[in-house]
């Protein structure tokens, strides 16, 4: 929402609207302040979360490069050395988007907060210094002015003039704070239009170069990824085989131990008493051995 306008003239006027333009500058000087006090904090709280996850992304990647695969056997397949160096080139990707990362951090203040501070400090706060001083001088000229139109025409001449040329002195100061006073107003309007914009608009730019450089090292790690992902499907199919093999293995052990248990005689005893058990028992054998090698 604009404002009226507020010219060097108007200083001298001093007139009621004069004040009522003044005061909704320093309102937007105000709703200024707060919104910079508020960004501020809320940018140290957006660097400080950055900065731990990226510590907690440092410890994860710590933790992966420590952990060492264990084999079965002397020498590894292709595909097993590449699964075994897969944490340690997991690693060193976060590593190396973390350290960019950490760049930002350690330049987030620079870029973002203490150009604010400063603006805030030294524009905003040379505003109110400013107003502070109009308003002393203000005060101190529309007393001394009342005291003048108050004086006695008796008084001497002498006096009278001494009182013309401190009424003069003092008008001459309070237009002089009145006209720094506006400066400082346009200086710092004039100002907010860059040095608040400009940092965000650098801090912004940061945050989406890791961006893109996050996009570039995702893409060069597409290749290795799609590698790794072979090598892992190579790898199950194999541990696939393997089980059926040992369970093949197992389940002819099994039979072999159940009808190994019991003496030739027990078995020819066994069947003679119920010729039906002989074909029960060698259907059963055949059977399972039969599920064996469908597995």
């Amino acid at each position: 929402m604009g404002h009226p306008p507020l010219e060097f003239s108007d200083c001298y006027k001093d007139s009621p609207d004069f004040r009522e333009t003044l005061k909704c500058y320093e309102l937007e000087l105000d709703r200024t302040s707060k919104f910079l006090k508020e960004l501020i904090k809320d940018g140290n709280s957006v660097i400080t979360a950055i900065k731990g996850y990226s510590l907690a992304v440092q410890k994860f990647s710590q933790t992966l490069s420590a952990f060492q695969f264990d084999f079965i056997g002397d020498s590894l397949t292709d595909d097993e050395i590449n699964i075994a160096e897969s944490f340690q080139e997991f690693a060193g990707l976060l590593q190396e988007v973390e350290r960019d990362r950490m760049m930002l951090v350690q330049n987030a203040s620079n870029l973002l907060i203490r150009p604010l501070e400063k603006f805030r400090k030294e524009q905003i706060g040379a505003t109110k210094e400013k107003k502070k001083k109009f308003e002393k001088e203000s005060e101190k000229y529309y007393s001394l002015l009342d005291k003048h139109l108050n004086l006695s025409a008796k008084k001497k001449e002498s006096q009278l003039q001494e009182a013309d040329d401190l009424l003069d002195r003092e008008r001459v100061n309070f237009y002089e704070s009145s006209v720094e006073y506006v400066y400082q107003i346009h200086q710092v309007q004039d100002r907010k239009k860059f040095d608040v914009v400009e940092p965000v608009l650098a801090f912004l730019h940061s945050i989406l170069t890791l961006n893109n450089l996050t996009v570039e090292m995702t893409q060069d790690f597409m290749p290795y990824k799609q590698e790794l992902q072979l090598s892992l499907q190579n790898v199950s199919g194999v541990a696939e085989d393997s089980m059926c093999f040992y369970f093949l293995f197992f389940i002819i052990t099994l039979c072999l131990l159940t009808f190994i248990s019991f003496s030739f005689q027990d078995v020819v005893g066994y069947i003679k008493d119920s010729p039906s058990r002989g074909v029960l028992i060698g259907f059963s054998f055949f059977h399972l051995l039969h599920l064996a090698l469908k597995i």
